[in-house]
């Protein structure tokens, strides 16, 4: 096993270490850290904290600041926070603990890898780090809730009688989890990006690592459910709710009820929830027992021959040649090229995972460095943007990769094909989702070709970069993020604003997927897409736009008001709506009851009404009525409203 990755502990004290060949390698400019004074009113001499830590490590930091940095929480607003440096060392121990097990593990199936790095790379692990080292003694904050929390996992971590590998009696504090990443993401920069001695500093700070033996133990019933789920084209949804002092969560599978669990603990009530669940589905033959319908998937018996009828070796060659890169190990590419349905050969699922993470941390070194002044969420959202499905997948449309793959299924033609035209038709740089949702199939080629690239050249990231920077141009800038900003992330903030509480629900309607936005309870907005994502991202979207419109957010309703501050609802919408469809030459409206209540004599409705436009589809829900027809009239004045708060 390389070096990078041996089981010694040896420390070393690393020289003075300078930055000038990553950025160099980056192409960026940046200026040195300067040294910051220590707070007088720190609980603990800032000096002194730093020097434990270092101690823990057995790491003398050449840049103190760094180490200062990472030990200081954003409430501590007198100093620079650890955010950005935890952003950093998110990326990085996930990209170490992936190569640790890549290599650990060399014939294990790829799920179980994906598993083992989630497990040691999850919140409940690394909080455990940051306790068993105590890590968390030398953070300087100025929030007494944060004290209280700590105090309280500390206790209950204390009452373990064995290592958890999925959520304990009482839930990590993820400020724990922080301090673990922002230190690791303060020696990388310390140590100059270099991973080999990042590894070789905080190896066994990471211990005891969660093994295959362990693991196999404690499976991850979340995880587990999702994957076996995926694979036969069921969607699961886990529902949450309190009652009392207990949270409740309910899976269900393509809208059935499957099983229940509770918990003082939300994220362990979806864990118990989810154990029930699959312990449920394991009695069963085949997981398409849950639904009376079944699915087909045709298969070509022959390999991807409508575009790629050249044989592996000149697909090697057509690819090397777009990389400007020749591999030593041939197998490595043939593998990246190779999809799970061509079964007569090695697939790319190992390298894609591989290729996952130094993406990630690729695009959160470039970040990081082309901008060290801007607010820490902007970095997270650039990173998020370059490395998203709908990025890579386009990636892949330009670069022609998905001409070179092998496989055996008529659907991934299929896909790619209606994909590809989508992309050529758009005008400009999607950020956030397009008019038909990626194929997760092209994001996966762009991971397992840069997985294999890193690999055949001995996991160096400096060289992997040199590679792949060209390959994933454009990449989205600030300039681009400004322009195209994250629906679902700028309604939430602006909201927040106002202390306002966002909650986008989804739901399935036949080959659909609705999100409606709710602020405070009130329906704001809904829109439907055949991938969930863009459903909400869409959703966000249209609510976004009627909210920008308003002076205010405390304007929630958007329907116009009457002197009692009721609603007024439009007499005649449906024909209001049925005009403005005809006028703008719109497919009709169409309307349905959503929701019957109450006994026979007494009955209650809620109807929905939906139009197509530009190829999205706005939703919206009335008002409790007691006849179909006035149900659906309010769903119209709803309808006719937002129409108009949006400018048509």
């Amino acid at each position: 096993m390389p070096t990078l990755f041996s089981q010694s502990k040896k420390r070393k004290m690393l020289s003075d270490v300078h930055l000038e060949k990553i950025v160099h390698t980056y192409n960026i400019d940046i200026a040195p850290y300067e040294e910051s004074q220590s707070s007088s009113q720190c609980m603990r001499n800032m000096s002194d904290s730093i020097d434990s830590v270092e101690a823990i490590l057995r790491y003398k930091f050449n840049n103190r600041s760094l180490l200062e940095a990472a030990l200081t929480h954003s409430s501590y607003t007198e100093s620079e926070s650890y955010q950005r440096l935890e952003l950093l060392g998110d990326a990085v121990v996930g990209l170490i603990i992936t190569i640790f097990f890549y290599l650990a593990y060399p014939d294990v199936d790829p799920a179980q890898i994906s598993l083992l790095r989630s497990a040691n790379i999850s919140t409940e692990k690394l909080a455990r780090v940051a306790v068993r080292n105590g890590l968390y003694k030398y953070v300087r904050h100025k929030t007494i809730l944060l004290n209280d929390k700590v105090r309280k996992f500390l206790i209950a971590v204390e009452d373990e009688d064995e290592m958890v590998v999925h959520g304990g009696q009482m839930k990590a504090p993820k400020v724990l989890a922080d301090i673990v990443e922002s230190v690791v993401g303060a020696v990388y920069v310390d140590c100059g990006f270099c991973l080999q001695s990042l590894w070789t500093i905080i190896r066994e700070l990471l211990e005891p690592m969660v093994m295959l033996d362990v693991l196999e133990k404690q499976p991850q019933p979340i995880t587990m459910l999702y994957e076996a789920c995926q694979k036969e084209g069921k969607f699961v949804d886990i529902k949450n709710w309190r009652k009392g002092e207990r949270n409740i969560a309910s899976v269900y599978v393509d809208g059935k009820f499957i099983a229940s669990g509770s918990s003082e603990n939300k994220e362990n009530a979806k864990l118990h929830a989810a154990e029930v669940a699959v312990s449920k589905l394991t009695r069963l033959k085949s997981i398409d027992v849950i639904s009376s319908s079944s699915s087909v998937h045709m298969m070509y018996p022959d390999c991807y021959k409508s575009e790629c009828s050249r044989d592996m070796e000149n697909s090697i060659a057509a690819v090397e040649a777009i990389l400007r890169y020749n591999f030593k190990k041939k197998s490595l590419l043939e593998a990246a090229l190779t999809h799970s349905s061509y079964t007569e050969s090695r697939s790319y699922q190992r390298l894609e995972i591989l290729g996952d993470s130094v993406l990630g941390l690729a695009i959160t070194n470039f970040v990081y460095l082309a901008y060290p002044d801007v607010d820490p969420g902007q970095i997270s959202l650039l990173r998020a943007a370059n490395i998203s499905t709908e990025k890579l997948a386009r990636v892949a449309v330009r670069n022609r990769l998905h001409k070179y793959v092998r496989h055996k299924t008529i659907l991934l033609n299929d896909k790619v094909r209606e994909f590809v035209i989508a992309v050529e038709e758009e005008e400009e740089m999607v950020v956030h989702g397009g008019q038909m949702k990626a194929p997760k199939v092209l994001a996966d080629i762009v991971e397992s070709v840069a997985g294999a690239v890193f690999e055949d050249c001995d996991f160096n990231l400096q060289i992997l970069w040199v590679v792949i920077r060209e390959l994933l141009e454009p990449m989205v800038m600030l300039n681009v993020l400004e322009k195209q900003p994250q629906p679902i992330t700028n309604l939430y903030e602006a909201c927040q604003k106002e202390g306002k509480i966002v909650d986008i629900k989804n739901w399935r309607e036949g080959e659909r997927n609705i999100a409606s936005v709710y602020v405070d309870g009130k329906f704001i907005a809904s829109s439907s897409s055949e991938n969930k994502e863009n459903a909400k991202l869409h959703a966000a979207e249209v609510a976004l736009s009627k909210l920008t419109r308003l002076k205010s957010t405390d304007a929630m309703s958007l329907q116009m008001k009457d002197d009692s501050g009721e609603a007024t609802e439009i007499k005649g919408a449906k024909r209001k709506i049925l005009e403005l469809c005809n006028r703008r030459r719109w497919p009709k409206a169409t309307y349905r009851v959503e929701q019957e209540s109450g006994p026979a004599h007494n009955k209650r409705y809620i109807a929905s009404v939906q139009i197509e436009l530009s190829g999205k589809i706005f939703f919206m829900k009335g008002e409790e009525r007691s006849k179909v027809k006035d149900a659906e009239n309010s769903a119209a004045s709803s309808m006719f409203y937002s129409l108009r708060e949006l400018g048509y």
